[in-house]
This record gives structure tokens, C-alpha cells and sequence, in this order.
């Protein structure tokens, strides 16, 4: 059992130094190449994850943005419709009305004399 659970935690440590190393190892080339001082070797990595996070922010922000503009887009349609429909029902209840009130039906008694 204690066997096991060792096994899982070195294979779990494993696959996590793995991931570890497969991020920052790109990092740490890019960031020193050409660089002679690790001052400048730290900035540049530090730069390199300020440009990575900026990028995902840009990207995430203009997907907000463009799924706000749908959603505005969708509202105005909609508020068209309705509005075209509204009008398009209030005179055909008028042209109704107007009709049965100049026949003379009655809905108590049918047709008035």
C-alpha cells in the first residue's frame, strides 16, 4: 500500500518537473541569449512573461469585447422586432376594430339593426 502511494507521489513529482522544466527552460533561452549579466538575464525573462501575460490579457479583452458588441448587436435587433411588430399589430387591431364597429356586430347580441 505505502509502496503504491510512493510510486504515484515520484510519478505525480515526475510528470510535474517535467512541465516545470518544458515552460521555463524556452524562458530562460530566450532570455539569455546574447546576455552576459544575470541582472539583465533576469529582466529579460521577467519581460518575456510580461509580454506572454499581456498577450493572453489583449486576447481574453477582445474576445469580451466582441462577445459585448454581439450582444449589443442582438439587443438593438431585437428591440427593432418588437418594435416593428408592436406597430404592425396596432394597426391591424385598429383596422379590426374599426371594421367591426362599423358592421355593428355586438358580441352580446350578433348583428344590431
Amino acid at each position: 500500500m505505502i509502496n503504491v502511494l510512493v510510486m504515484e507521489m515520484r510519478k505525480a513529482l515526475e510528470v510535474f518537473l517535467v512541465i516545470l522544466i518544458t515552460v521555463v527552460t524556452p524562458l530562460v533561452v530566450h532570455a539569455s541569449q546574447g546576455v552576459n549579466d544575470i541582472n539583465n538575464a533576469a529582466s529579460n525573462v521577467t519581460e518575456t512573461i510580461n509580454d506572454f501575460m499581456n498577450s493572453i490579457t489583449n486576447s481574453t479583452e477582445s474576445v469580451i469585447n466582441t462577445a459585448l458588441a454581439n450582444l449589443v448587436s442582438f439587443t438593438n435587433f431585437l428591440k427593432n422586432v418588437l418594435y416593428n411588430t408592436s406597430t404592425v399589430l396596432a394597426i391591424l387591431f385598429g383596422i379590426i376594430g374599426g371594421f367591426l364597429w362599423l358592421s355593428g356586430i355586438s358580441p352580446y347580441r350578433g348583428r344590431s339593426s
